[in-house]
């Protein structure tokens, strides 16, 4: 079960940031939305960067789309040599706490609640700082 979960995490972090025309990218979509967020959003895109490329074989050899042949998929596995467990579970961390904070900013804001719009500026700000200190580790 908990490899069948996370090759499912894997896969479903490429899906978010599939820089395809046809790709779900959540740092273009927040680039449009959150524009005045881009240097955090520039951080975590750094974070995943290194892995990316690995990321979108495994999805297409292994996670989502599968093989026919072992030597087909034998590519997607290159994403475990390249790659520490650990750096792709920060970076997803980052992707998902970033995204969710930048959501709850813009609630705040909606609300004019200074005290919550403080709390998610110094969290996005935590959040970018962390991304940039794992991409430079």
């Amino acid at each position: 079960m908990y490899v069948t979960l996370m090759f499912h995490l894997y896969a479903s972090l490429y899906a978010l940031v599939d820089d395809s025309k046809e790709g779900l990218n959540a740092f273009r979509i927040w680039r449009e939305h959150f524009s005045g967020e881009e240097a955090a959003i520039a951080a975590v895109e750094q974070q995943i960067a290194p892995f990316k490329s690995d990321l979108r074989l495994f999805r297409n050899r292994l996670g989502y789309h599968g093989s026919r042949t072992r030597s087909h998929e034998a590519k997607g596995w290159d994403l475990f040599a390249n790659a520490s467990g650990s750096a792709i579970w920060n970076a997803m961390v980052n992707l998902k706490g970033l995204g969710a904070t930048l959501l709850a900013k813009e609630l705040a804001e909606r609300k004019s609640d200074a005290e919550e719009v403080a709390w998610c500026r110094a969290r996005i700000d935590s959040i970018a700082d962390h991304a940039r200190q794992k991409t430079a580790a």
